[in-house]
Parts: structure tokens; C-alpha cells; sequence
């Protein structure tokens, strides 16, 4: 099975390059890394930190955490970090201020290069609609001129590029860096498999690690995927439809229009038909805005629309 670390050499190059533009100029750098569940941003990032031989923090939001228990559990961890000058500045209790967080944030970092890392922070920003604002005002004043690199990390794509949109206060602030799959010569590299095998070998994991991390190490395709088959509880299942809980965690109608097109169905009609109800189709009113997030918010479907010189009605 694959141990260890593997792959994201271009990655890990390029959070050296603004590391070290950081230490350069002694002020500060903001990269938001975006990219679905289970590609591997919060394990690159942690293997970046680990490499980078600076003081940092690694902070985590929690799913349904209030602001309170949030910035309670940001202090604990900046506590028990490399990154504070003087522990005794982080305080024991949490007012749930944001913009008090990140004063104390700024107060106990070092002159030295350092890094903050927030992993899943479109959570803090559901939690406390202020965050935004509050975030932008202290990198403004407190954080860019230090030298730090603040990484945001987050799975919900859409909500991580709304985070550095033109009419969003974080706008201009941040780099974007959109955190894919392993590529093909990643997983041959992770798998140890000819060219052939690795191409396969891709397609059926789609180059995410979770999966990779079960596959035995020198194992041609079609023997793991027998063996895995026999396991329901195999991370060839679970990992992809944990990435597809996280993205739809009710079975609204969004989900049953992709179960619709991972069931065949590809035209209007029969999608229609199919994620209906006892009250019949769904009505192009509601399919025509639910695709359009699937494709355009999500972007789990794609639309292929056949070349026609005649109007016709939507593919």
C-alpha cells in the first residue's frame, strides 16, 4: 500500500516560491487553495509546514461550532503551536470575536517568517457572517505587513471563490490556487505500476488518495478492483460518496437529478422524468436553475450541447 507522502512536486514548489518571497520582502502573503474532499489539501499543506522549517499554525474549523467554541478552539491550537512569541498572550477564554481573535493572532507572532494555516473556513463563514469583513480588516492592518503566509483552505468551491470575488472584502488579497487529483505519473509513481496499468489505475480512483492509500503497492487494476468489490466498506466506495455527502448532505432534489444522470439519463426529458416524483417530472421551471448549479456552483455534471444549425429545445 502507498505510505508516505507522494506526488504535488509543482505544489509544494509553489507554496516554497511565496515562503520565500515572504522572508524576501518581510510582508505578508495570502493563497487560497480550493478543491473538493479527499484531494489532499489540509495533507499537502501539512507536509508543506512540516518542510518548511518556520513556526506555524495549523487550525481547523468545525461544522456547526459557534463563534465562540470556534475562536476557543483557534486559541487552544495556537497555544500548543511552534507560532506564538510568548504563550502567555493567547487568552484562556473566548469572547467570539473574530476581530479580538485575530489581534491576539497578530500579537504572538514572531519577526521571523511564519505560517497560518485555516483549513475548512467556508465554515467560519457560515458560522458569523462578520468573518469576511473581520478577516480582510486584519490582514490589512495587522497581518501584511509581517512576514507571513496565510494560507485558506476550503472544499466548498463555489464559497471559496466567492471568499476573493470582486465584491467580496478579500478581494485582491489572495492568490488562487485550485488543488486537483493526482495526475497520472502521480499515481504510477504512488502505485508502482507500468504506464498502461496507471492510466486504468487513474481512472477507476480518479487520482484521489484516500483510495490510492488502499491500493497495494504493485497491484495491477482489475485484481484490486475484484478484491475491493467483496468490501462494501472498501474506500473505493466510501471516499467517493463521502465527497458527494459533503457536497449534496440532504437527498433534496439537486441529489436526485444526479442520481438521474449517474442512473443514463442524459436529455431534459428523461432527467425530468426520472428525478420526479408521485407528483410526476419535475417541471422545467425547477430542473433548468438545478442544473445550472450543478454545473455552473457544483460543477459535478457537464453539458455537451450537439452542434445544430436549427432552435431547439434546452439538451
Amino acid at each position: 500500500m502507498t505510505t508516505g507522502f507522494v506526488g504535488r512536486a509543482a505544489e509544494l514548489a509553489l507554496l516554497r516560491k511565496r515562503l520565500d518571497r515572504v522572508a524576501a520582502s518581510h510582508s505578508g502573503a495570502a493563497l487560497a487553495i480550493r478543491g473538493r474532499r479527499q484531494v489532499g489539501k489540509s495533507r499537502l499543506v501539512q507536509e508543506f509546514c512540516d518542510q518548511a522549517g518556520v513556526p506555524y499554525l495549523f487550525f481547523t474549523a468545525t461544522k456547526g461550532a459557534s463563534p465562540v467554541e470556534s475562536v476557543a478552539a483557534l486559541f487552544a491550537d495556537l497555544k500548543e503551536s511552534s507560532l506564538p512569541t510568548d504563550r502567555e498572550l493567547v487568552p484562556a477564554r473566548s469572547t467570539g470575536s473574530w476581530p479580538d481573535a485575530f489581534r491576539v493572532l497578530a500579537s504572538v507572532l514572531p519577526d521571523a517568517p511564519a505560517i497560518i494555516v485555516l483549513d475548512e473556513l467556508p465554515w467560519l463563514a457560515e458560522q458569523d457572517d462578520l468573518f469576511d469583513g473581520a478577516l480582510q480588516t486584519a490582514w490589512d492592518r495587522l497581518l501584511a505587513g509581517r512576514p507571513v503566509l496565510l494560507l485558506l483552505l476550503g472544499s466548498d468551491i463555489h464559497m471559496m471563490e466567492r471568499l476573493t470575488a470582486y465584491d467580496r472584502p478579500f478581494f485582491g488579497r489572495a492568490d488562487n490556487l485550485v488543488l486537483g487529483p493526482l495526475n497520472p505519473l502521480e499515481t504510477a509513481h504512488a502505485l508502482g505500476l507500468d504506464a498502461a496499468d496507471a492510466i486504468d489505475a487513474h481512472l477507476v480512483s480518479g487520482g484521489l488518495p484516500g483510495i490510492l492509500r488502499s491500493w497495494p503497492h504493485g497491484t495491477p487494476p482489475l485484481p484490486f478492483l475484484e478484491q475491493e468489490c467483496a468490501d462494501p466498506a472498501s474506500p473505493l466506495f466510501s471516499v467517493p460518496e463521502s465527497t458527494l455527502m459533503a457536497e449534496f448532505p440532504t437527498p433534496d432534489q439537486a441529489r436526485r437529478v444526479l442520481e438521474a444522470v449517474g442512473a443514463g439519463e442524459r436529455t431534459h426529458a428523461n432527467i425530468a422524468a426520472a428525478a420526479g416524483g408521485r407528483q410526476g417530472a419535475l417541471r422545467s421551471g425547477s430542473l433548468s436553475p438545478l442544473l445550472r448549479r450543478l454545473v455552473e456552483e457544483k460543477r459535478v455534471l457537464a453539458v455537451d450541447e450537439p452542434l445544430s444549425t436549427q432552435p431547439g429545445r434546452p439538451a
